[in-house]
């Protein structure tokens, strides 16, 4: 055991000589490596600082330095350190026996064989294997690690310590040695340029840029002596940078890939530089699809590339981007607090829908990894709202009846109406009715149009002094907002009061009959001008240019006269309807009015103008006579026309007046009704209200206006000659005191006082009117008799003209101008021709009398008398046949007005039996028997019932009358 154990020690002692050996290695193998390591680096930089070698050179240099101290740190370090940890081949006992013999001599081969006398007692006797452990003993003297000192590898310093001297020397005195030579070893395949008496500075801050951008390169120099010009080398190319004071620039255009280039000037280059490319995010192209609102019916609308967009309130907007290099897309509205991120549909497509209310502007940001900030795109959207609709109103209001009104107008929106509506509201004595609506049919597709609503008000049954308000309404059809309205003006319509209207009754009846004058002056002027022509016709051979050019002259005063006389009956219309609207509804005073519109539609004969375009073609073919007689006819017809106009006006005078007593008597038992209203408030209390005494003050005044009216009248009675109402001035006179009375009451607050006096003067006013109205029928059925006992004279007259006629006209056939008896029968014809004038004379002061003589009596009468008066010239003449032939037209006319005239008066007996007839006349009451009127038809009723018994012998005799002579002609 004693002898293992010593074996073991020896074995231990021999593995830490193997451990002190490796790390004797690694020491010593550590000053090798840094003397190489500051050997090699001193001469490399050295080599390249002398050499400045190019990439090539500088590229052996440092990769074979590189290699040499891979190579030395393997051998030197890292082998040694693999050794001592038994990473790498240990070393075997045996060779370490062999060192250790050579260190100790004493020692000598004793170890070694030792070892192999180890190994082979294993297998032998105990001879051995105790002569191993003698051995064993006697070598544990020595620790064999001391055989290898550590220390004695200072001797190697000498090799590594120089190096690094220098090294640190080199550093502290010139830097620059190793900085540059390194810099220029390390980066071997960079080109380095051989330094400059100046400095390039580029004043890039970067070099990227993005793709298809545009480069700016900003150099500046510093140094001693500055070249003059300054250039960029990139891709084998020099170009020149452009000086700007004391700076260079040059820009590189549209860059698609990555750029090297570097700088020259003076024949010194600067060192290389790389432009960078980046992708900025940029959209490729985009899409706008705009839904317009519903009620605007516009199909959908698809713009390309189109940012700045004008749609119309509520449209909703579809943006669709195909954006590159993008990694996200954002919306930012000015009127948005924060930005919308567009949706990501595919690769590369990002879509955002808005309704749009109104005007924004809009920005576009678009995204990626390689930028900071974002690419911006800025549009607006411009919205048209959906303006107010537009309407402008005309109207027409009929001031003649006030039963209706038109109105016209134009209403205009951008897109549309819903809606068209007239509203209205009438204001009946102070009092204001609901509003009331009625709608005016429009076109709800167009944007704009014309309107027409013709308004009948007889359905509001308008009184006097009511007030109607009205305006037309709007409404579009915005189905954003909802239909907005615009509204026209207030119109007002204003039913005149009973005095107003009567101004207006006035003023037209006044133009009127100013205009019957001036027809009747131009009717005058040519009936002269035809009687010249026919004179001048007469004293001369031929007709000449004169003649025509006085025709046309006459004709255009004759179309003038036209146009005068339908004006005429235009203004004669209106009165009449004014009148009729307002006053009450009286049968004789409608039937007269009705008459008299017939005379003024007969004004115009159709007859004259054939004769004037005959007259004018026989002036152009030279035929004299027969020209000449056309313009006696043509005088005649003017003459017609003239007695006609002054029948009308003398006529329609006297209505007029006649029409105004109705009025006065009407409006006298209004005013007497409201008395009596006003009488009943007051004969309650004694008491009176300032609105009591108001109405009594209107009462007064009316009444007054009622009084200025009648004196008005009488003076016109009296200028034209009309027939008039019995003077009432004492009743006025009563009724004013009465009606003063009562305000001084009232004033007083003797309210009952007052209503006696007010019941008073509306009873007065009652039998004033009533007066009036029988004074009129009274003077009207009078003068009625007169006519008819007038017409009946004419009649019998007509009868003997035309037995004389017919004695005369047979007693001239077969004579022959020899015959003794032709200057007797011509003087009995003259007799004839004087008796037809007084006819004439007589039936023509009738007619300006009596309406129910129509227009085509005047003109038969005067055929008569133009024809008498013919056969009279064709007796001076001695042309007997001639002058039978007009006599025979002259009995034509004389049984033609005959009958005319008959039937004239059969109508005013049977009118004059009507108004005889008690309970039938507008004054009284059936039963009645007042004074003035009662008499007049007591007085009338005998004549009355002998017309009745005359009426049908004298149709008897007029029957027989004209069926006689008539068969005989």
């Amino acid at each position: 055991m004693q002898s293992s154990a010593a074996y073991s020690t020896l074995l231990q002692r021999i593995d830490e000589y193997k451990k002190r050996y490796f790390q004797n290695q690694l020491v010593k193998g550590s000053l090798f490596f840094i003397a190489l390591l500051g050997s090699g680096y001193l001469f490399i930089n050295t080599a390249e600082f002398v050499g400045k070698f190019n990439s090539v050179g500088r590229g052996a240099l440092f990769f074979g330095f590189l290699l040499t101290i891979l190579v030395g740190l393997y051998l030197f370090i890292i082998r040694p350190l693999m050794s001592l940890y038994g990473l790498n081949k240990p070393l075997s006992n045996d060779e370490a026996a062999r060192q250790i013999g050579t260190f100790f001599p004493e020692v000598g081969d004793k170890l070694l064989n030792t070892l192999q006398l180890q190994r082979i007692s294993a297998d032998q006797s105990d001879l051995l294997q105790a002569s191993l452990n003698q051995r064993s003993q006697q070598l544990l003297i020595n620790r064999f690690a001391n055989a290898i000192q550590i220390s004695s590898n200072r001797q190697f310093l000498k090799y590594a310590i120089p190096p690094l001297a220098l090294i640190l020397l080199i550093l502290v005195v010139n830097p620059t040695f190793f900085t540059k030579s390194s810099t220029r070893l390390v980066n071997y395949n960079k080109e380095f340029v051989e330094e400059a008496p100046f400095r390039f500075i580029v004043q890039n801050k970067s070099f990227k840029a993005f793709r298809n951008e545009d480069f700016p390169l900003q150099v500046k120099l510093t140094g001693d002596a500055l070249p003059q010009a300054v250039y960029v080398v990139a891709n084998g190319t020099r170009f020149k940078l452009e000086q700007t004071g004391d700076q260079f620039n040059y820009n590189f255009d549209n860059l698609q890939r990555d750029l090297d280039f570097h700088l020259e000037a003076a024949g010194f280059n600067s060192p290389a530089y790389k432009v960078s490319l980046i992708d900025r995010p940029a959209v490729l192209s985009f899409n706008v699809t705009l839904d317009y609102p519903a009620y605007l019916n516009k199909p959908t609308e698809q713009l390309s590339n189109v940012g700045n967009l004008l749609v119309p309130q509520g449209t909703v907007v579809n943006w669709e981007f195909a954006a590159d290099h993008t990694d996200s897309l954002l919306f930012r509205f000015n009127t948005d607090s924060r930005s919308t991120p567009a949706r990501l549909i595919d690769e590369n497509t990002f879509v955002l829908n808005r309704r749009v209310m109104q005007n924004a502007l809009y920005t576009v940001s678009l995204k990626n990894g390689q930028i900071a900030a974002p690419s911006v795109i800025q549009y607006n959207v411009q919205v048209i709202p959906d303006r107010y609709p537009q309407i402008s109103v005309d109207r027409i209001q009929d001031t003649v009846t006030y039963n209706y009104i038109a109105l016209s107008g134009l209403v205009s929106d951008d897109y549309g109406f819903s809606k068209l509506r007239l509203n209205y509201k009438i204001n009946r004595n102070g009092k204001e009715s609901p509003q009331y609506s009625k709608d005016i049919p429009v076109n709800r597709s167009t944007t704009s149009q014309n309107f027409i609503y013709n308004w009948s008000l007889d359905s509001l049954k308008l009184g006097q002094e009511d007030k109607l308000e009205y305006f037309v309404q709007v409404w579009d059809n915005d189905g954003v907002n909802g239909p907005k309205s615009s509204r026209s003006n207030q119109l007002n319509f204003v039913v005149p009061s009973n005095a107003e209207i009567q101004k207006q009754v006035d003023k037209s009846a006044e133009k009127t009959e100013q205009q019957i004058d001036n027809a009747l002056s131009k009717t005058q002027e040519i009936k002269k001008e035809l009687n010249q022509m026919e004179d001048r016709m007469r004293t001369k051979k031929s007709s000449d240019f004169q003649d025509k050019k006085q025709l046309q002259e006459v004709l255009q005063k004759r179309e003038e006269l036209l146009k005068e006389i339908q004006k005429l009956q235009e203004q004669f219309q209106k009165t009449n309807d004014t009148q009729q609207r307002f006053s009450e509804k009286n049968q004789a005073m409608q039937d007269k009015l009705e008459q008299l519109k017939k005379l003024f539609n007969e004004l115009l004969d159709p007859e004259s103008k054939q004769l004037y375009e005959q007259l004018k073609q026989l002036l152009e073919r030279k035929q004299d006579e027969k020209a000449s007689d056309m313009l006696d006819k043509l005088s005649r017809k003017e003459k017609n026309m003239e007695r006609d106009l002054d029948r009308a006006l003398k006529l329609f005078k006297q209505m007029q007046l006649e029409q105004k007593v109705n009025n006065i008597a009407e409006n006298l038992e209004k005013q007497a009704e409201n008395l009596e209203k006003q009488a009943e408030e007051n004969a309650k209390k004694n008491e009176t209200s300032q609105e009591q005494q108001k109405q009594q003050e209107k009462s007064q005044e009316d009444f007054k206006n009622t009084k200025e009216q009648l004196d008005e009248l009488e003076k016109q009675a009296e200028k034209d000659d009309l027939n008039k109402p019995e003077s009432s001035e004492e009743e006025q006179k009563e009724i004013e005191k009465d009606m003063e009375e009562a305000m001084k009451n009232m004033k007083s607050d003797q309210g009952k006082q007052a209503a006696a006096k007010q019941k008073k003067s509306a009873k007065s006013m009652k039998a004033m009117s009533k007066a009036m109205k029988e004074s009129m029928q009274s003077a009207e059925m009078e003068e009625m008799q007169e006519n008819i006992d007038d017409l009946r004279n004419i009649l019998d007259n007509l009868i003997t003209l035309s037995f004389g006629q017919e004695k005369v006209m047979k007693d001239f056939r077969g004579m022959s101008l020899q015959d003794p008896r032709v200057t007797k029968l011509s003087q009995e014809q003259l007799k004839l021709q004087d008796d037809a004038k007084i006819i004439e004379d007589s039936l023509n002061a009738l007619a300006s009398r009596v309406v129910q003589i129509q227009s085509f009596v005047t003109r038969e009468l005067t055929n008569m008398k133009s024809y008498m008066d013919e056969s009279v010239q064709q007796l001076r003449d001695r042309r007997l046949s001639m002058a039978s032939s007009k006599q025979q037209f002259a009995m034509t006319s004389i049984n033609n007005l005959a009958l005319m005239l008959s039937d004239v008066l059969k109508n005013m007996q049977q009118q004059m039996n009507a108004m005889a007839m008690p309970g039938k006349g507008k004054g009284g009451k059936k039963g009645e028997n007042p004074s003035g009127m009662g008499r007049c038809r007591n007085s009338l009723m005998p004549k009355c019932n002998n017309f009745k018994k005359e009426e049908s012998q004298e149709e008897v005799s007029l029957k027989n009358y004209h069926k006689w002579p008539l068969n005989r002609l």
